[in-house]
């Protein structure tokens, strides 16, 4: 029996953007669930977010907030969605924060086109009813470098020193209302990938 689509499960920014990238590897991932290899920078990034959230001493030059991995879970136009802030201020609900490592240096402009802000603004917006226009958001880049030991194993660090480019980026209702469409177009699109697929 030919696998489906499970509209039961949460859209994630991870689901939607593997999607835009290859669909085939999506479709392996999402609905086949072939397990990936996690690569030495996914790895690395999930140990700097997880020791950003639990050792307040670690990189104390990182901004954070009172909140880590806050969860939104949302219904939006028939649509279950999913996403998880990794900081995030729960006393005012206006300031959200992302982490990101990587050798790829982000600039301002990344920063404000980056769809998982986008995304995540749509879900605050409708869980608090808050303008994205009243709400900071923050991309947190730590520059990292990737060495090849020549034995086939990869090393990834931090850039010493360790010197955060924080960007500052904003949203508005055009950009999740846009963002809302991409969701709805990209939705539809994965349900007619898969009755495709064989």
């Amino acid at each position: 029996m030919k696998p489906t689509f499970d509209r039961t499960r949460a859209l994630s920014w991870s689901a939607i953007s593997s999607f835009e990238y290859n669909k085939k590897e999506w479709y392996n991932k999402y609905v086949l669930g072939h397990r990936q290899r996690e690569t030495p920078e996914m790895a690395f990034g999930k140990v700097i977010g997880e020791r950003l959230a639990s050792d307040p001493e670690f990189l104390p030059e990182v901004p954070r907030l009172a909140k880590f991995e806050h969860a939104f879970n949302v219904m939006f136009a028939g649509i279950p969605l999913v996403g998880y802030a990794d900081t995030f201020c729960t006393s005012t609900k206006r300031k959200l924060y992302e982490y990101k490592t990587g050798v790829k240096p982000w600039t301002k402009k990344r920063a404000d086109e980056h769809g998982q802000i986008d995304m995540y603004a749509l879900l605050h917006y409708i869980t608090e009813k808050i303008p994205p226009e009243d709400v900071e958001f923050k991309l947190v880049w730590l520059p990292t470098k990737r060495v090849e030991t020549g034995d086939f194993k990869v090393i990834v660090s931090l850039v010493l020193p360790v010197v955060p480019q924080i960007f500052t980026t904003k949203r508005t209702m055009l950009d999740i209302i846009a963002m809302g469409a991409r969701i709805k177009r990209t939705y539809k699109e994965m349900i007619l990938y898969c009755e495709l697929s064989t």
